[in-house]
């Protein structure tokens, strides 16, 4: 076993909490939009560590606190507290994507946020992944973010550097250059890229069991023409700017899907959550 501060990897746990933005909520999974329910990069990975709970013949229970739109000071100041109340064995936390476009004199605070909730979090004897940004390379318009996604990263990774944590490199994998691991609306993860997330989040936790994952060449090519891209504006970057110019989010009230630990399995009979042996 690999150990680092805080956490020894390929241990089973009994109990994990997730907190975060969107992301962690599992929006653009398969079958989100009829259900957030099961749906996520989370969600499969506590489906894993269900699994590997049961192997060694305990329990499992989970949490998912994340929320959309969340920025990361509201993930220290309201999901944080609630996930120590919970005393989970593990917590993720991914946050950072809705804060890219801050000032870059914000940077400073938002670190300490971030530093002070993973020091509560570690001195609650909780286990902690932390996730960096996403890398917004798959359309051109986003290229200006680029440069702000390396930064937030950077400081994500420096403060898991502190605390000798497991950093889940988002920004690291290449192929999300590739639009098929992005759902529709171009900012969250489609159903094959929460699965490769979870898969990399159960390999740097040394688990058992991933998603079956095809190879990328064997995945149907998406199309962004014209009609897609004025679809786009419409439906998902119009209504964005409009939440933002009058200080909302997309999150606004409504409440996490998993509000307190409760048993977790893969949903039965779903073919995208059958687990194989890595």
């Amino acid at each position: 076993m690999q150990t680092f501060h805080g956490v020894v990897i390929g241990k089973p746990y009994r109990s994990y909490v997730a907190i975060g933005d969107s992301l962690s909520e599992g929006l653009g999974d398969f079958t989100f939009q009829a259900d957030r329910y099961h749906n996520g990069w989370t969600d499969r990975l506590a489906g894993i560590l269900a699994r590997e709970a049961s192997d060694s013949n305990y329990e499992f229970h989970y949490a998912n606190l994340a929320l959309r739109g969340s920025k990361l000071s509201k993930i220290m100041t309201e999901q944080l507290p609630a996930a120590l109340n919970l005393q989970p064995d593990l917590v993720t936390v991914m946050a950072g994507s809705n804060d890219l476009m801050s000032k870059p004199q914000s940077l400073p605070k938002l670190r300490e946020l971030l530093r002070d909730g993973i020091e509560q979090l570690l001195a609650a004897g909780c286990d902690v992944v932390v996730a960096n940004t996403i890398n917004p390379l798959h359309l051109r318009v986003f290229k200006p973010l680029r440069h702000k996604a390396e930064l937030f990263s950077t400081l994500i990774e420096t403060v898991a550097d502190e605390f000798d944590l497991p950093v889940l490199d988002v920004y690291g994998i290449r192929d999300f250059e590739q639009l098929v691991f992005w759902a529709d609306d171009m900012v969250h993860f489609s159903g094959h890229g929460h699965i490769a997330i979870a898969n990399q989040a159960a390999e740097l936790l040394n688990l058992n069991y991933r998603f079956p994952q095809p190879d990328i060449s064997q995945l149907a090519p998406v199309s962004r023409g014209l009609i897609e891209t004025v679809r786009w504006v419409g439906r998902d970057v119009i209504p964005f700017f409009d939440r933002r110019l009058k200080g909302k989010t997309s999150g606004d009230g409504m409440l996490p899907k998993h509000l307190q630990l409760t048993p977790y399995a893969p949903k039965d009979q779903h073919p995208t959550w059958e687990l194989v042996s890595a």
